[in-house]
């Protein structure tokens, strides 16, 4: 019975022994790990100064300013926010717009080469009751309109119509602006700019060749814009919306330009 209960001292050392080897091998086991951690942050700490060795390059490259198209030209091109423009497209959207609204010629634009030397009369675009004077605009005007605002444009149209002589669609008047200057744009607040143009309406008709000057100078506000997304394939009326806003700005208002002193 003794003998039973009791434990040798054989069996004591061998139950020692044991657990020192339990214990070795657990550190080994804390120790692998440590080290592997170790070693796997090594890992991250190198490839993160690959990666910031690649963006110190890419940041030294000059940006691209240049785009080919897919007609196979190319044009420069330069990095804007959503809301800025350049002033030299602004001061080109103001020229081109208010150039294809004021100048009168009784013809239609062209829109084709065999229509720039055989243009065709224009008969003007009706915006109001037909029958009613004054209720025509010319169709270059009508069509320059779209680069004008929502809220704006029927307003300004209506003006034009008041204002353009019965003659321009009868052939036997014509109006021409001629812009004497185009200020640079003048920042109102974040996407929004006003420019000032001075220019003159030369009326000829047939019976005054020199022509009659009329002052235009007026102060034209301009806004940015989403521009329109061309479709493939497009023509007549809509090419002509996504021409007139294609560079994504647009005319929310138009007013005379006080005198300055003399």
């Amino acid at each position: 019975m003794n003998n039973l209960n009791s434990e040798s001292p054989k069996n004591k050392r061998l139950r020692f022994l044991n657990r020192a080897s339990k214990n070795v091998s657990t550190g080994e086991a804390l120790a692998l790990f440590a080290v592997g951690t170790f070693g796997l942050h090594l890992i991250t700490f190198f490839i993160l100064i690959l990666i910031y060795g690649s963006y110190s390059q890419l940041n030294k490259k000059p940006i691209p300013t240049l785009v080919q198209l897919e007609t196979g030209s190319a044009i420069k091109v330069a990095p804007l926010g959503n809301r800025d423009r350049t002033p030299q497209v602004i001061s080109r959207f103001v020229s081109d717009t208010m150039t294809l609204m004021m100048n009168w010629s009784g013809n239609l634009p062209p829109s084709s080469i065999e229509e720039n030397t055989k243009p065709k009369p224009d008969k003007g675009i009706n915006i109001g009751e037909r029958g009613l004077r004054g209720n025509r605009v010319t169709s270059g005007a009508w069509q320059a309109s779209y680069a004008l605002s929502e809220d704006f444009r029927k307003e300004f149209l209506k003006m034009l119509a008041s204002m353009t002589p019965p003659g321009v669609f009868k052939g036997s008047t014509q109006v021409v602006l001629v812009p004497l200057s185009i200020q640079s744009p003048i920042k109102i607040e974040e996407g929004k700019w006003k420019v000032k143009m001075i220019a003159n309406l030369t009326v000829f008709d047939r019976g005054n060749n020199l022509g009659e000057v009329i002052p235009f100078n007026k102060e034209i506000f301009v806004r940015a814009v989403e521009a329109p997304e061309s479709p493939a394939n497009i023509g007549g009326l809509a090419a002509v919306i996504y021409q007139v806003r294609a560079s994504g700005l647009e005319i929310y208002a138009i007013r005379d330009l006080p005198q300055e002193n003399l």
